[in-house]
Protein backbone atom coordinates (compact mmCIF):
# COMPACT_ATOMS: atom_id res chain seq x y z
CA UNK A 1 0.00 0.00 0.00
CA UNK A 2 1.36 3.21 -1.53
CA UNK A 3 1.02 5.84 2.23
CA UNK A 4 1.52 8.88 -0.12
CA UNK A 5 -1.13 7.82 -2.40
CA UNK A 6 -3.22 6.69 0.69
CA UNK A 7 -2.79 10.42 2.13
CA UNK A 8 -3.71 12.07 -0.87
CA UNK A 9 -6.84 10.42 -2.02
CA UNK A 10 -8.34 10.28 1.68
CA UNK A 11 -7.40 14.66 2.28
CA UNK A 12 -9.00 14.84 -1.46
CA UNK A 13 -11.90 12.61 -0.78
CA UNK A 14 -12.34 14.78 2.46
CA UNK A 15 -12.61 17.63 0.84
CA UNK A 16 -14.70 16.70 -2.10
CA UNK A 17 -17.16 14.79 0.32
CA UNK A 18 -17.24 18.37 2.77
CA UNK A 19 -17.86 20.09 -0.66
CA UNK A 20 -20.55 18.13 -2.08
CA UNK A 21 -22.30 17.51 1.42
CA UNK A 22 -22.54 21.14 1.95
CA UNK A 23 -23.77 21.61 -1.74
CA UNK A 24 -27.17 18.60 -1.11
CA UNK A 25 -27.58 19.22 2.69
CA UNK A 26 -27.10 23.07 2.73
CA UNK A 27 -28.12 24.01 -0.42
CA UNK A 28 -30.33 21.53 -2.70
CA UNK A 29 -32.08 19.89 -0.24
CA UNK A 30 -32.43 23.36 2.37
CA UNK A 31 -35.98 23.71 1.82
CA UNK A 32 -36.89 20.30 2.20
CA UNK A 33 -35.18 20.74 6.14
CA UNK A 34 -37.18 23.55 6.33
CA UNK A 35 -40.30 21.84 5.55
CA UNK A 36 -39.40 19.27 8.72
CA UNK A 37 -37.48 21.77 10.58
CA UNK A 38 -39.64 19.98 13.60
CA UNK A 39 -36.73 16.85 13.40
CA UNK A 40 -33.50 18.30 13.06
CA UNK A 41 -31.52 20.15 16.09
CA UNK A 42 -31.47 23.90 15.95
CA UNK A 43 -28.89 25.44 13.86
CA UNK A 44 -26.95 26.36 17.12
CA UNK A 45 -27.54 22.34 18.24
CA UNK A 46 -25.97 21.36 14.85
CA UNK A 47 -22.81 23.87 14.85
CA UNK A 48 -21.82 22.91 18.56
CA UNK A 49 -21.86 19.48 16.59
CA UNK A 50 -20.09 19.81 13.74
CA UNK A 51 -16.75 18.43 14.37
CA UNK A 52 -18.63 15.09 14.73
CA UNK A 53 -19.94 15.49 10.89
CA UNK A 54 -15.70 16.32 10.15
CA UNK A 55 -14.63 12.81 12.06
CA UNK A 56 -17.32 11.08 10.84
CA UNK A 57 -16.77 11.92 7.45
CA UNK A 58 -12.91 11.51 7.45
CA UNK A 59 -13.61 8.16 8.78
CA UNK A 60 -15.83 7.39 5.85
CA UNK A 61 -13.06 8.44 3.36
CA UNK A 62 -10.19 7.03 5.20
CA UNK A 63 -12.08 3.42 4.70
CA UNK A 64 -13.52 3.96 1.82
CA UNK A 65 -9.86 4.29 0.44
CA UNK A 66 -8.07 1.84 2.21
CA UNK A 67 -10.90 -1.18 0.75
CA UNK A 68 -10.74 0.47 -2.58
CA UNK A 69 -6.77 0.21 -1.96
CA UNK A 70 -7.16 -3.69 -0.99
CA UNK A 71 -9.13 -4.61 -3.85
CA UNK A 72 -7.72 -1.83 -6.85
CA UNK A 73 -7.00 -4.19 -9.87
CA UNK A 74 -4.58 -3.12 -13.13
CA UNK A 75 -7.80 -2.38 -15.13
CA UNK A 76 -9.20 1.03 -16.09
CA UNK A 77 -9.69 3.42 -13.48
CA UNK A 78 -13.01 4.53 -14.83
CA UNK A 79 -14.97 1.51 -14.78
CA UNK A 80 -13.27 0.61 -11.20
CA UNK A 81 -14.42 3.66 -9.73
CA UNK A 82 -17.85 3.51 -10.84
CA UNK A 83 -18.40 -0.22 -9.68
CA UNK A 84 -16.38 0.82 -6.40
CA UNK A 85 -18.67 3.76 -5.76
CA UNK A 86 -22.23 2.15 -6.38
CA UNK A 87 -21.15 -0.92 -4.19
CA UNK A 88 -19.86 2.47 -1.74
CA UNK A 89 -23.51 3.33 -2.51
CA UNK A 90 -24.89 0.33 -1.34
CA UNK A 91 -23.48 -0.66 1.75
CA UNK A 92 -23.31 2.93 3.34
CA UNK A 93 -26.11 5.77 1.47
CA UNK A 94 -28.75 3.26 0.77
CA UNK A 95 -29.32 1.48 4.25
CA UNK A 96 -28.59 4.44 6.27
CA UNK A 97 -31.33 6.53 4.57
CA UNK A 98 -33.67 3.59 4.37
CA UNK A 99 -33.01 3.29 8.33
CA UNK A 100 -33.86 7.04 8.58
CA UNK A 101 -36.63 6.95 6.98
CA UNK A 102 -37.99 4.03 9.14
CA UNK A 103 -36.79 5.75 12.66
CA UNK A 104 -37.78 9.48 11.29
CA UNK A 105 -41.00 10.53 10.66
CA UNK A 106 -39.67 12.21 6.96
CA UNK A 107 -41.45 12.57 3.78
CA UNK A 108 -40.28 9.60 1.69
CA UNK A 109 -38.94 12.16 -0.87
CA UNK A 110 -36.32 12.91 1.70
CA UNK A 111 -35.09 9.45 1.69
CA UNK A 112 -34.94 9.29 -1.76
CA UNK A 113 -32.95 12.53 -2.57
CA UNK A 114 -30.79 10.99 0.19
CA UNK A 115 -29.83 7.95 -1.60
CA UNK A 116 -29.33 9.72 -5.18
CA UNK A 117 -27.78 12.53 -4.10
CA UNK A 118 -25.75 10.52 -1.82
CA UNK A 119 -24.97 7.83 -4.33
CA UNK A 120 -23.88 10.30 -6.57
CA UNK A 121 -21.63 11.45 -3.93
CA UNK A 122 -20.50 8.03 -3.75
CA UNK A 123 -19.68 7.24 -7.03
CA UNK A 124 -17.21 10.30 -7.44
CA UNK A 125 -15.74 9.23 -4.46
CA UNK A 126 -15.43 6.18 -6.43
CA UNK A 127 -13.52 7.72 -9.64
CA UNK A 128 -11.78 10.15 -7.02
CA UNK A 129 -10.01 7.22 -5.50
CA UNK A 130 -9.70 5.05 -8.23
CA UNK A 131 -7.62 7.87 -10.60
CA UNK A 132 -5.17 8.46 -7.37
CA UNK A 133 -5.10 5.06 -6.35
CA UNK A 134 -4.98 3.12 -9.57
CA UNK A 135 -1.90 0.24 -9.40
CA UNK A 136 1.05 0.93 -11.27
CA UNK A 137 1.02 -0.16 -15.12
CA UNK A 138 -2.66 -0.16 -15.16
CA UNK A 139 -4.96 0.11 -18.23
CA UNK A 140 -5.78 3.80 -18.16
Amino acid sequence: MDMKKTAIATAAGFVLQMATNYLLHGVILMNSYADTAELWRTDDGMAQRRWILFVGTFIFVLGAVLIYQRGAERKSPVGQGIRFGILLALVSTVPASLFEYVTTPMPHRLAFHWIIGEGVQCLLLGLLTAFICQPKDSAA
